[in-house]
C-alpha cells in the first residue's frame, strides 16, 4: 500500500511518532497556504468583493491606523466607508 499526499487516513500509518506538536493537517505548509488562499478568493467572490491595490503615503497610513484604533475597524473597512460617503456626496451634488 502506498501513501498518497492527499490521503488523510493513511498519511501517518507508516511514519514514526515524532516529538512536539501533532500535525493537524496532512498537507505541507505550502499546500495549506494555497488551499487557504483559494478558499478565501472563493468566499470573497461569492460575497461580491473584488481585490484592488492602493499605494498610500506614510502619513495617510498613520491616520488610517489611528482611525482603526479609534473605531475598531480594519483599514479596508475605513477606506470603503470613506469612499462610500464620498460617492454619496458626489451623487447628492449631481442630483
Amino acid at each position: 500500500m502506498s501513501i498518497q499526499p492527499e490521503d488523510r487516513t493513511t498519511i501517518d500509518m507508516f511514519s514514526r511518532p515524532e516529538r512536539g506538536r501533532p500535525k493537524t493537517s496532512p498537507y505541507d505548509r505550502n499546500t495549506q497556504l494555497k488551499l487557504s488562499k483559494r478558499l478565501q478568493r472563493h468566499r470573497d467572490k461569492h460575497k461580491g468583493m473584488r481585490r484592488i491595490e492602493v499605494k498610500l503615503n506614510l502619513d495617510v497610513v498613520e491616520v488610517l491606523d489611528a482611525l482603526t484604533a479609534e473605531f475598531g475597524l480594519s483599514r479596508a473597512e475605513i477606506i470603503e466607508n470613506g469612499l462610500l460617503s464620498l460617492l454619496e456626496q458626489t451623487l447628492e451634488k449631481n442630483a
